[in-house]
């Protein structure tokens, strides 16, 4: 179990750079999560990004494939009401287009919750309303599509939190797709929801202990380890672990040819990718560890062409492509792209095959640049035009555009304040009931959480440090909302 130490060094195996010219794309407001999907039923993948702070809030920003692998400017969808943490695509309801699934907190209504959104696909690049899905729990930090209850429906994977007795506790979550008259609906329903971990960030679904079930991968930077949720085809079965990885920034299970996969994360502050090879049935031992710089995502699949699975690796700095080799290990093969300006912070990948030309392709976003960076396997983008689209070929949406050359369509959640308006006045005193009585009146109820939401503003009760870690915020309304659960 050695440490390769290959960073900046390209194996001679390979003759020359397997992806082409990058290509950038501006977004609205730091992008915090991207997929791929089609958008319109046209040649080449679309991309679209779920974005925090928006010129006018929170967003989707979705980018329409030329058919040649490039894309035009960006159709700007609000979405007021949300704080956007993570987002998944896919085909929801079968219907031939691509659908969004966001991971969100609600901001603006109280009590606070974490929700999945669902944005359904109507056609001439219009979505209906969001549904809204509401979790267990708050602050869902990942979102992951994919078939994991067998029926051939794409469900949604989330991970988020939920706080007893004051502390921090990591959830997952699977939604399910349903059906409606034989045909997947594109609705969802909680099937299972598990512990795991204290604050898991990532999620990664494949079958990795050879049987039929698909399972879920778990990254948790807090916890520093890696676990996995073994499908049991009634439900999942676990955390079981995988191994030890600080700060595990992203995860992947990576298929072996004839053999159970490997899992691989990274290692956010060591700066590391790690590889787990699974020696037998959900028995794990480290295989190999490579330096990287800074990473924070990951994606397996197999890039070259050879029958082995390969990792593209996003930092901070641009993106690599680790080249599988045998025996389940990885070799430096090639720098995809360097980042030209600034420090690029949250960078996010998806995969797709964006020119049609039957390779996998690769988009990064990078949430401090508000940037859709796209890469494409075998060849160079073609250059972005300089000249204004013509209205042929440029999509159109029905709503008034806000600002120039970006259309905007608005999904507002009610109400519609950026900060909640407190329905009660605090009263202040000086003899709080104890941690949670937030407005000081001598009761733990529903007026607290305006009080606490004022404290996190500015001065207020000293009961509204409902945790004692001598601040107020987001961790201390978890703990509130649990007291009044409790107390219900």
């Amino acid at each position: 179990m050695g440490l390769a130490v290959l960073l900046g060094m390209v194996s001679a195996s390979v003759a020359a750079p397997l992806f082409g010219r990058p290509e950038t794309y501006e977004v609205d407001g730091a992008p915090v999560g991207i997929g791929s999907l089609q958008l319109d039923g046209e040649q080449g993948l679309d991309i679209a990004t779920a974005n925090g702070t928006g010129a006018d809030g929170p967003s989707i920003s979705l980018l329409l494939n030329r058919g040649d692998g490039g894309f035009l400017p960006e159709i700007r969808d609000s979405v007021s009401g949300y704080s956007l943490q993570s987002i998944a695509t896919a085909d929801f309801n079968e219907d031939g287009l691509g659908d969004i699934a966001v991971a969100a907190d609600v901001i603006e209504s109280l009590p606070a919750r974490g929700v999945v959104l669902v944005f359904l696909n109507q056609g001439g690049l219009e979505f209906a309303q969001p549904l809204e899905y509401r979790l267990p729990g708050l602050f869902p930090r990942c979102l992951e599509a994919g078939d994991v209850t067998g029926d051939d429906i794409i469900d949604l994977v989330a991970c988020h939190s939920t706080a007893i007795g004051g502390m921090s506790l990591g959830v997952v979550t699977v939604l399910a797709g349903t059906e409606s008259g034989g045909n997947p609906s594109g609705n969802f329903r909680i099937e299972f929801t598990t512990l795991a971990g204290t604050e898991p960030s990532s999620v990664a679904l494949g079958r990795v202990d050879g049987d039929a079930e698909v399972d879920i991968v778990i990254g948790d930077p807090v916890d520093d380890t890696i676990t996995v949720l073994y499908g049991t085809g009634d439900g999942f079965a676990g955390p079981a672990p995988v191994g030890e990885v600080q700060t595990a920034a992203s995860v992947a299970v990576v298929p072996i040819e004839s053999q159970l996969a490997n899992v691989a994360g990274v290692s956010r502050n060591r700066g590391r990718l790690v590889v787990f090879e699974q020696e037998s049935p959900r028995q794990f031992e480290m295989l190999e560890e490579y330096q990287v710089f800074l990473p924070t995502s990951i994606v397996a699949a197999d890039f070259d062409g050879d029958d082995r699975t390969d990792i593209v690796v996003a930092s901070n700095i641009g993106a690599d492509l680790w080249r599988g080799i045998d025996e389940g290990r990885f070799e430096h093969a090639e720098t995809i792209y360097t980042a030209q300006v600034g420090t690029r912070l949250e960078v996010d990948i998806t995969t797709g095959d964006f020119n049609a030309d039957q390779r996998i392709d690769i988009a990064t976003s990078s949430a401090e640049d508000d940037r859709v960076t796209v890469v494409l396997n075998g060849s160079s983008l073609p250059a972005t035009p300089t000249v204004t689209p013509t209205a042929s070929n440029t999509p159109t949406i029905t709503d008034t555009p806000t600002r120039t050359n970006t259309p905007t369509r608005t999904h507002t959640a009610t109400p519609t304040s950026s900060i909640p308006t407190p329905t009660h006045t605090p009263i202040v005193t000086t003899t709080p009931l104890g941690p949670g009585d937030a407005n000081c009146d001598g009761r733990i109820d529903s007026a607290d959480i305006d009080g606490l939401v004022l404290r996190m503003f500015g001065p207020g009760c000293p009961a509204a440090d409902v945790n004692g870690d001598g601040v107020v915020n987001a961790a201390d309304m978890v703990g509130l909302i649990q007291l009044l659960e409790m107390g219900s």
